[in-house]
């Protein structure tokens, strides 16, 4: 069973791989794939990426997550390597290295690929950005000086910086090599008057340092980029990310840091929760609810972080709605009323939908928690027709029905127009990428709650 009383043991798996440096110039199936893991070098300055309570986030950190999962590798972060201002890829140490744009060597130039665009902003205290609004025709430089500006190594070689520093004299300016918000609490304490930091960054700050707020955004254009020096390794990129471009994951990961705004008020209750010893402003909602339905709870806020980072008001494009991203017509098949906005409603659905999956599966005695879990997880995203076809391939074919290694590679299978021809297979071809991602996704992030959270 996935309920609590068979999952304690996975409250001490632990994710733990040798660390191996391999040459970016060997092809993405005989390295990454291979080896299990995408390796990227990511400057901790540099915008799009930080560190915050021991775990990683940002947009373009979130970006590469969703390679690592296409890929079906882990994702492993190294430090960045600058040198004279720039960055390159060492050949012995990453797959890809990110940098800004303009840090690029020319003859690096061919190995760059364009990842996204963003903007810098300024951040003041409550009452600087009041003064802001109501100054009549605010300009922005006579509005700077004689106050203390802050901004991030990360700045020092742009134009902006450049412009300040002439713009300003240079007499006002601190460079700090302190993550966002430890400048931003700098900020609202009074020792600086004015931040500078990338917009994705100031949105998420903003929601987590109060009496904070954001008062300008600059024109200048932040453009980030992707050096991979293998070709092989970068045209894979470059296709996936094009398709990549249209899904519904990354129109979420663009609503949630720069659209909307919902990464301020969804992912900083969850990381203050967490600061506090929990995992998201569900916490109690989620422990309440498991502990009637028998699951655990941490277990279904790792499902809620997948599909929605805690945000209860996200609509896919298929119209799955709310924290667990469910359907209303799985709503009306088990008769739950009501709003799947409503965060109640929508995780008990989704303890129904869990449980329905788990009985029909008649896993066999002694199966492993981390199987069980695994296989309904993939029927959660994937619909139970498809996983049932691949526990039939297995079954027929001598493997085990029950282990999600088999499972999974009989899920991978059903792209293949003469598997599906198989008289086992009922529900025709099936792209499992997507799926698989989101179980190792879940599973990954389960493993850390459970290392980390008690019950």
């Amino acid at each position: 069973m996935l309920k609590k009383t068979s999952m304690a043991a996975l409250g001490v798996v632990a994710s733990s791989f040798l660390s191996l440096f391999v040459s970016c110039n060997r092809s993405p199936e005989t390295t990454v794939r291979q080896r299990g893991e995408l390796v990227v070098a990511m400057d901790a300055e540099m915008p799009g990426y930080f560190v915050l309570g021991g775990e990683n986030y940002g947009y373009q950190y979130d970006l590469f997550k969703a390679y690592a999962d296409y890929l079906g590798v882990r994702l492993r972060i190294v430090d960045g390597d600058r040198r004279g201002g720039r960055m390159a890829p060492e050949q012995d140490a990453a797959d890809i290295v990110t940098t800004l744009a303009t840090r690029v060597y020319d003859d690096r130039a061919g190995e760059a690929v364009p990842i996204y665009n963003s903007s810098y902003v300024l951040l003041g205290s409550r009452t600087k950005a009041a003064e802001a609004r109501k100054a009549q025709n605010f300009d922005l430089i006579p509005f700077l000086k004689g106050n203390r500006l802050l901004v991030s190594s990360g700045l020092q070689g742009t134009p902006l910086y450049e412009s300040l520093l002439d713009s300003l004299s240079g007499s006002n300016i601190y460079v700090s090599s302190r993550n966002s918000f430890d400048m931003m609490e700098l900020i609202r304490s009074g020792k600086y008057d004015f931040l500078i930091c990338e917009m994705s960054e100031a949105q998420l700050g903003s929601a987590l340092v109060r009496g904070v707020e954001q008062v300008y955004t600059f024109d200048e254009p932040l453009a980030m980029s992707a050096v991979i020096s293998s070709q092989e390794q970068r045209e894979d990129f470059k296709a996936w990310l094009s398709h990549f471009r249209g899904s519904e994951e990354y129109a979420m990961l663009n609503d949630l840091y720069f659209e909307r705004g919902i990464v301020g008020r969804v992912m900083g209750q969850g990381l203050t929760a967490k600061n506090a010893g929990g995992i998201s402003s569900y916490d109690d909602l989620f422990r309440d609810m498991c502990e009637k339905e028998g699951y655990d709870w941490r277990l279904i806020s790792a499902i809620a972080y997948s599909e929605s980072r805690f945000n209860p008001y996200v609509v896919s494009r298929k119209g799955a709605k709310g924290l667990m991203q469910v359907m209303p017509r799985v709503a009306r098949q088990f008769g739950v009323q009501g709003d799947l906005m409503d965060p109640e409603n929508n995780v008990l659905l989704a303890l129904k939908v869990l449980g329905k999956i788990e009985k029909s599966l008649d896993f066999a005695p002694g199966t492993s928690s981390a199987d069980r879990m695994k296989i309904v997880l993939a029927c959660y995203n994937a619909g139970l027709g498809h996983v049932l076809d691949a526990r039939s391939l297995a079954r027929k074919y001598g493997a085990d029905p029950d282990s999600w290694s088999d499972v999974s590679t009989y899920l991978s299978l059903k792209s293949d127009p003469e598997v599906v021809k198989d008289d086992a297979v009922k529900c025709g071809r099936f792209n499992s990428s997507q799926t698989l991602a989101f179980v190792n996704k879940v599973f990954s992030k389960y493993t850390t709650y459970c290392n980390n959270i008690s019950r």
